[in-house]
């Protein structure tokens, strides 16, 4: 590590530096020593308030996927009717723009099996997205623009689409556009409408 000279770094910087190093070189390389290097400082300005590495990788994963999850709100519900909210929310998640975001994803899944913190991190975001996506469903179901679904059922089953794909995404397998194909399949099959607009008939 180059020499730096010594500073006070207050928490909350070191968990910003933490996003920063998760965006640029992924999530395992979280360290004290990383983010250290990204502050600019020697390592014992970081262990100076004796941080848990454990939880400031939680936390670095928490800021990442909550702020993508406020941000694909605010485009969702931009739109009036169920059919073009959840169009927007599919075509959203399918752009490649977001490929950073995904591997984040995607590391926290294993590597929140040796994490506990991290572990419950990945559960309760996840737990935020299944909220908002049946919600969306529910609103669907409720103004007749959707079959009569179980909101909560579909959201999983939606999210587990979303989740396989993006691990896809990431080292190329299918397109950009056999991601969104796969996702606007099951979503027409479940919830009964087409992304033109148009309910298709329900066969159940």
């Amino acid at each position: 590590m180059r020499r730096f000279k010594h500073r006070g770094v207050e928490l909350d910087e070191i968990r910003m530096a933490a996003v920063g190093v998760a965006f640029e070189q992924g999530l395992h390389a979280v360290t004290f020593e990383t983010i250290a290097e990204r502050l600019q400082v020697p390592l014992r300005s970081v262990l100076a308030d004796r941080p848990d590495r454990a939880t400031v990788v939680a936390d670095a994963f928490s800021r990442i996927v909550s702020a993508e999850l406020a941000e694909v709100k605010r485009v969702v519900l931009a739109h009036p009717s169920p059919v073009k909210q959840m169009t927007a929310l599919l075509e959203t998640l399918a752009e490649p723009s977001r490929a950073e975001v995904d591997a984040v994803w995607v590391e926290s899944w294993s590597l929140g099996r040796r994490n506990p913190a991290l572990g419950a991190a990945v559960r309760e975001e996840e737990g935020a997205w299944h909220v908002f996506v049946a919600s969306v469903i529910r609103r669907g179901v409720r103004s007749g623009d959707f079959l009569a679904v179980d909101p909560d059922e579909v959201a999983a089953q939606l999210l587990a689409m979303i989740d396989g794909v993006n691990a896809y995404a990431l080292v190329g397998y299918r397109s950009d556009l056999d991601r969104l194909r796969l996702l606007t399949t099951i979503a027409r099959a479940e919830l009964g409408v087409s992304f033109d607009g148009s309910v298709a008939p329900a066969v159940r």
